[in-house]
């Protein structure tokens, strides 16, 4: 009966190291899990500030070489005048809403107005959130008016 109590301590014993060695690894893996997690996000967020840099730089090459619209010119000017805090983001979306297409509905202006505000005071791309519905400069529907006239021609 003693080699039996004997026993059963020595396995009540290993059980416990067994039990000890194994929080101590679930301990070690969650460690693990947390530090690869964070490495991603910091990744994520390095990935996210390059794409706003690489996106800043277009639009400062698009003006240097003159491809840039007038209102994308201005658009990228009052993006500079708000992070230089010379003018306000409100103030700024005022000016960005005159150069709105007048053919876009009412809610969507808002929308634009919106989103631009939040990219103002965030620091993003606003020329890339509100291109799609500036105005077009009259050269701008010349061409597209020859480009559809020759292609018209064309055979």
């Amino acid at each position: 009966m003693n080699d039996e109590i004997q026993d059963i301590e020595t396995l009540i014993k290993q059980s416990g190291e067994l039990s000890d060695s194994l929080i101590r690894l679930a301990r070690k893996l969650q460690e693990r899990d947390r530090h690869r997690a964070q490495s991603r996000e910091e990744r994520a967020q390095n990935l996210a500030t390059l794409h706003k840099k690489l996106t800043n730089l277009r639009s400062h090459i698009d003006l240097v070489n003159g491809t840039a619209t007038p209102q994308e010119a201005v658009v990228e000017l009052l993006r500079v005048g708000v992070a230089d805090k010379t003018i306000s983001p409100d103030s700024a979306v005022e000016q960005l809403a005159k150069l709105l297409r007048p053919d876009l509905p009412v809610s969507r202006r808002i929308e634009i107005r919106e989103t631009a505000k939040a990219a103002f005071e965030a620091g993003d791309d606003v020329l890339g959130k509100v291109r799609p519905f500036l105005k077009e400069t009259p050269q701008e529907v010349t061409a597209k008016q020859r480009a559809s006239k020759t292609i018209a021609v064309t055979p």
